[in-house]
């Protein structure tokens, strides 16, 4: 039951989050830093539009538990790939990753949680 608790409510703050920046990002709210890493500007729409998918998935993956699995393979693999962009087209330091690994670690567990 304790593990029901804490992947809903994962899932309810990870929903919430990537609405959130999803919005932002796709208004462009982050067109800078984009631009900063080399991406053509439809990457602002894309990106955006993946988190608030998987934003939405991830919320009705709490009746759903299959759009849970696939929201979070989603949202892990846009965040695996702002990690990467981070560390190695912008040459950041690696901590200016650590937030996107940390969403990346987090959208993986409710995905594995929901395929097992």
């Amino acid at each position: 039951m304790a593990m029901f608790i804490f992947i809903t409510v994962l899932q309810v703050l990870l929903g919430v989050f990537f609405l959130f920046t999803g919005s932002k990002i796709i208004s462009g709210g982050m067109a800078d830093e984009f631009k900063r890493f080399g991406l053509p500007s439809f990457f602002n729409v894309l990106t955006g539009s993946f988190e608030i998918v998987g934003a939405i998935g991830m919320i009705a993956g709490i009746w759903l538990p299959y759009l849970a699995f696939w929201a979070g393979l989603l949202l892990g693999g846009t965040m695996l790939a702002g990690a990467f962009t981070l560390i190695v087209l912008a040459k950041d330091p690696i901590q200016k990753a650590i937030p996107a690994l940390v969403l990346f670690i987090l959208s993986l567990i409710v995905s594995l949680v929901h395929f097992l």
